[in-house]
């Protein structure tokens, strides 16, 4: 996450650089000890994990070595209302990328970042 969005105000423009793509990051990474990967995109409420970020975080999923998933998470902290931070792990999952069976999969019940964490990972920290 951006630790401070007071420097994080300007636009980038990568027009000069490419022809209609544009990259994108990755907002968190988990690796656990045994080498198992979870990637990670936040966005709010009303942002949305756009189709080539998906294909972009699949395969990075599916390109490492060891198993690997892809959480969107969504969370509800604003700076205009005051919010300084957002917990991360006490964020919505969305869908959840399983390089296993190769495709995106919704929580049938509210799941949390934490909750994912400590059951693909087994609880390891």
């Amino acid at each position: 996450m951006i630790a401070n969005w007071d420097y994080h105000s300007l636009r980038m423009d990568y027009s000069s650089m490419f022809r209609g793509e544009h990259p994108s990051d990755i907002d968190m990474y988990y690796l656990c000890r045994d080498g198992r990967l979870v990637l990670g995109e936040i966005k709010n409420e009303k942002g949305f994990l756009s189709f080539v970020q998906r294909r972009l975080l699949e395969r990075l999923a599916e390109g490492w070595s060891n198993d690997a998933v892809v959480l969107y998470i969504t969370h509800d902290s604003y700076w205009q209302k005051g919010d300084r931070t957002v917990d991360v792990g006490n964020c919505l999952v969305q869908e959840i990328y399983y390089k296993q069976v190769h495709k995106w999969v919704r929580p049938k019940e509210d799941t949390t970042v934490k909750q994912v964490i400590d059951y693909y990972m087994g609880g390891n920290k």
